[in-house]
């Protein structure tokens, strides 16, 4: 895995350029594709709220009209034969089937018959005179709810998933939840229940009461869906061509580009291990250890050996033995850091940098890779198993304060490590601690 980070890592200018050019194409059809949505919901928006506003003005048109044949019905009750022969009469039955007929009041100065609806409702008023006297008043009373609202709705032009309702001193009286709050958002939205609306009002006139033509936000906000789908599609086709087209004139490019990289990877790589070379490894340390002088930090140095592994070149065969390097390589590879480096010192003999790591943090990692060596088993091609071990030695700088020295007290502890009875951690500086430490080296046929 971290073999292949460091190759992805050292990805050639061209494939990072090409990366970039590509994500600047996204983001930039990204941000058209959101403005153009944006200002296509925006124009919608504003088209539904030049519709809504024309449906309540024609709406509240509609209810002064009805307004006024109230009035007029009024004048023509308060005129009608009936009523005037039964209030000569004095005929209370016939005013009150009257009244009743008529949804109306009719107060004489003696009597008073009251047949009107419940509030909130549309008044009107005549006077019954004869003589210059007045006999009585008549008062018709029309109820501002849902009957009136449908005959609104018929005479009004509203959008297709538009509908009218009253509401009355903030809660809805009629064409929604009968008796819910009318809740205002922001941008002249409503909540309505549980749902929410595009709405514009006119007051009556009346009963404190105001006629709004809604609409509901999702049928709105639909209506911009095909032209998002067309938009998305083009944004896609856009980014396939494109695409298509720096593939093309890249494929060459990256041939010629990736074969000049591959060759310096092979120039600084151990073919076996996937580490680095013996010479990378010398340029990385001296780099690392002016580095490290300038900025004061620490670095530790491990030197690995693996454990009698002429036995298994001799006993399995050199095929064999490289196998257990290229095991052991990849092991080393997945246990360090991105920033330390790791390379084939020679033979059988590996090494590692660890920048701004001090030698117990060195010891440490030593330690985990000499654990999971320990459980490493390798399988011959006759069934028979290899086990691994390996001894190191760690050093660190500035203790040692140069290359030099650095190379030659890791090497140095790696010998004591061996003497001591191999499969195990040395350091250069707490060699008789460290000794104490270690566990009985593990049994191994390498």
């Amino acid at each position: 895995m971290r073999v292949g980070l460091r190759l992805l890592y050292r990805r050639t200018a061209l494939i990072r350029a090409a990366l970039v050019v590509f994500l600047l194409t996204v983001a930039l059809l990204a941000a058209v594709v959101v403005t153009l949505d944006h200002n296509a919901r925006r124009a919608n928006a504003q088209q539904a709220s030049a519709d809504l506003t024309a449906a309540a003005r024609v709406s509240a048109s509609a209810f002064s009209t009805v307004r006024a044949d109230l009035r007029a019905n009024a004048s023509e009750l308060a005129a009608s034969p009936a009523l005037q022969r039964a209030l000569l009469e004095g005929d209370r039955a016939a005013l009150r089937a009257i009244a009743k007929k008529h949804d109306a009041v009719i107060a004489t100065p003696s009597q008073h018959f009251d047949r009107l609806p419940r509030r909130p409702r549309l008044l009107a008023t005549a006077r019954v005179a004869a003589a210059g006297h007045t006999l009585a008043w008549v008062t018709l009373g029309l109820a501002v709810g849902r009957p009136l609202l449908t005959l609104l709705e018929q005479a009004t032009p509203l959008p297709a998933h538009g509908s009218l309702i009253f509401v009355r001193r903030g809660t809805v009286v009629a064409g929604g939840p009968v008796g819910a709050p009318y809740e205002v958002l922001r941008g002249g939205q409503v909540i309505l229940g549980s749902d929410k609306f595009a709405a514009r009002g006119f007051p009556l006139g009346t009963a404190s009461t105001r006629v709004f033509a809604i609409e509901p936000a999702a049928a709105i906000d639909a209506r911009t869906a095909p032209y998002r789908r067309r938009l998305l599609f083009l944004a896609a086709l856009t980014l396939a061509v494109v695409t298509g087209l720096a593939l093309r004139l890249a494929r060459p490019l990256l041939r010629l580009f990736g074969e000049a990289s591959r060759l310096r990877r092979q120039a600084r790589t151990d073919a076996l291990t996937g580490l680095l070379n013996r010479r990378a490894f010398d340029d990385r340390l001296e780099r690392e250890l002016e580095t490290a002088g300038s900025l004061g930090y620490e670095v530790t140095l491990v030197m690995c050996d693996l454990d009698k592994f002429k036995q298994v070149n001799d006993q399995y065969g050199h095929p064999m033995g490289d196998e257990v390097l290229r095991t052991i390589g990849k092991i080393v590879g997945e246990t360090v850091r991105e920033r330390d480096i790791a390379a084939r010192y020679g033979g059988e003999e590996l090494v590692l940098v660890l920048p701004g790591t001090p030698l117990l943090g060195g010891r440490r990692l030593s330690e985990r890779i000499r654990r999971a060596l320990e459980e490493v088993r390798i399988e011959t091609p006759d069934g028979e198993i290899i086990a691994v071990t390996a001894s190191f030695g760690a050093a660190s700088f500035p203790t040692h304060a140069s290359a030099e020295r650095l190379l030659a007290a890791a090497d140095q502890a790696l010998y004591e490590a061996k003497r001591a009875g191999r499969n195990r951690v040395i350091t250069a500086t707490a060699r008789k601690k460290s000794e104490q430490e270690q566990p009985e080296p593990a049994t191994s046929v390498a």
